[in-house]
């Protein structure tokens, strides 16, 4: 029995556990010419966490098998959030690739005498940098004499940068997945409310709306508990009537961070002056959004980083914006 990821392994293996989410992912975002050759009715979710050569189980990956012409080919889907890009990605997926191998052969799920299936690696890759090295292996090895470029290992990846995509071209679109996409990478508070209000669209005019909507919601109320820590998130239930108190939440969220460095500010003012009181207030309001952001990106702040930014000036903390 093949046992359905959760929320807490990962939030995108959770979704693209989905089969209607795969398909989506595909039609939108696969290399020119596979989607049409695929068909979708026998979309299967295989056996993931392989032990590569390396003997690491990877735990950021899911993996389908799906029909291409009566034979049945295998989509290895990687999740790569990690702040800073990894060039030696290909080697990883080629580990992947080789442990999907071995396990087919050795669970005589393939013949090796009827041939290996084929194998689409994907890597889909949310970090704030654009990703600019090569998907290719071979890429990475160094330059060599003629007779032994025969011998050379050739895989290549297909790669989904999510942030390369800006946000009219995810919207036009018209796809979940890529309403997905563009919330995940939204700058400021007005763009999210403006990417949660198409997300829910697209999710109400999806064909696959019964069978999408609760776990899309159940993501999207995950990712706010992170992305937007002190907001209150509506259950599930209320998510799926609208986001309408969703986006009032936000308002007030918003709202009271201002109102709580304005209030400070004026506290302070009173015993240092009323522009001493505005400076601080303006510093700290500045502090805590500093704090939020690096929480996002590394989770866990060392008590001397967040000393520094508790003492630095606006003008230090905006440097450390920039």
């Amino acid at each position: 029995m093949t046992l359905r990821p959760t929320l807490h392994d990962n939030g995108y293996k959770f979704l693209f556990s989905h089969a209607e989410l795969v398909q989506e992912l595909l039609e939108a975002f696969a290399p020119a010419g596979v989607s049409a050759l695929l068909d979708y009715s026998t979309l299967r979710l295989e056996n993931g966490h392989y032990v590569t050569p390396a003997m690491r189980r990877s735990e950021d990956d899911i993996v389908w098998s799906v029909e291409l012409s009566g034979e049945r080919i295998y989509l290895y889907l990687l999740m790569e959030f990690q702040s800073t890009i990894d060039r030696a990605m290909p080697v990883r997926i080629m580990q992947y690739v080789a442990a999907l191998y071995d396990h087919l052969v050795r669970s005589k799920a393939v013949s090796i005498d009827d041939g290996l299936p084929p194998v689409l690696p994907m890597l889909i890759y949310n970090g704030d940098a654009r990703w600019r090295h090569s998907a290719e292996l071979y890429d990475a090895i160094r330059s060599h004499p003629a007779p032994l470029k025969p011998f050379q290992p050739r895989l290549k990846f297909w790669l989904i940068d999510e942030g390369a995509y800006g946000a009219a071209t995810l919207e036009a679109m018209q796809r979940v997945t890529a309403a997905i996409f563009r919330f995940e990478h939204t700058p400021d508070i007005e763009s999210a409310k403006q990417a949660i209000r198409h997300l829910a669209k697209m999710v109400a005019q999806s064909p696959y709306k019964q069978r999408i909507d609760r776990a899309v919601m159940q993501w999207m109320k995950y990712r706010l508990s992170h992305k937007l820590p002190g907001v209150a998130v509506p259950d599930v239930e209320q998510l799926l009537e609208g986001t309408d108190m969703l986006e009032t939440n936000i308002d007030r969220w918003k709202a009271q961070a201002i109102a709580e460095g304005v209030l400070l500010g004026e506290q302070r003012g009173e015993q240092r002056g009323e522009q001493r009181g505005r400076l601080l207030g303006a510093q700290t309001a500045k502090q805590s959004l500093l704090l939020r952001a690096l929480s996002r990106r590394f989770k866990h702040i060392p008590d001397a980083i967040r000393q520094r930014i508790e003492q630095a000036p606006v003008e230090q903390i905006d440097d450390w914006f920039d």
